[in-house]
């Protein structure tokens, strides 16, 4: 499994550095002590950099990509070639990443479970002619740094007569999950998941979360 610490971050910030200034009392709330202007001086979380780099490792890797399709009850599951894995895994690298779309169209909030000291970072935007619309990023304690768990984007497309939300999972290391719901005028909505796996330990079956 690919640990990916926020020291890779550009700009030089470190999570384990802003840990130490977080509230005494939990907020049930995002509290802005991490928050990130605007700006271009101050950098984003570097999602699809992170993405990427995963897609990478996992190519190169000798290891089984299983897929499972579960659309009206039924689950149509068997192994796939890299290349089909590239084509699935590149639509979480959106395009809104690109060409500083993300720092202009995205407002960051993000704050610290005392509990837990697991770092949430949430990205949504006002722009309703963006696909995506909101990212959340979740690192977890490793050592003296943080290391990503799972990211979580939502997106709205049209594909022919068709209005589709899709809500996509990424767990790092293990699998990426798309829940589409499907929704064709005059039709009743339709729910899709595609689910791929490339983890080998007790949790990387279709049903686990």
């Amino acid at each position: 499994m690919n640990k990916f610490v926020l020291a890779c971050i550009t700009g030089g910030w470190l999570l384990c550095g802003a840990c130490a200034h977080h509230p005494q009392q939990p907020s049930p709330q995002p509290t802005d002590t991490l928050s990130r202007s605007d700006t271009a001086g101050d950098p984003y979380f570097p999602v699809a950099e992170i993405l990427e780099s995963e897609i990478r490792q996992i190519d190169s890797m000798p290891v089984a990509i299983r897929k499972f399709v579960i659309r009206d009850g039924r689950i149509d599951s068997g192994f796939i070639k890299p290349a089909e894995f590239n084509a699935l895994a590149m639509q979480f690298v959106a395009p809104e990443f690109g060409n500083g779309r993300f720092q202009k169209d995205f407002t960051e909030t993000s704050f610290i479970d005392n509990a837990t000291q697991s770092a949430t970072f949430t990205y949504s935007t006002t722009n309703d002619n963006l696909s995506l619309q909101r990212v959340d990023v979740v690192a977890v304690p490793q050592g003296t740094t943080h290391q990503v768990k799972s990211i979580y984007l939502e997106r709205s497309r049209i594909s022919g007569d068709s209005a589709i939300l899709d809500k996509m999972f990424w767990r790092a290391g293990k699998q990426f999950k798309i829940l589409s719901l499907i929704r064709v005028k005059g039709s009743a909505p339709v729910r899709q998941q595609l689910i791929v796996s490339w983890d080998t330990g007790p949790d990387s079956d279709a049903d686990n979360e």
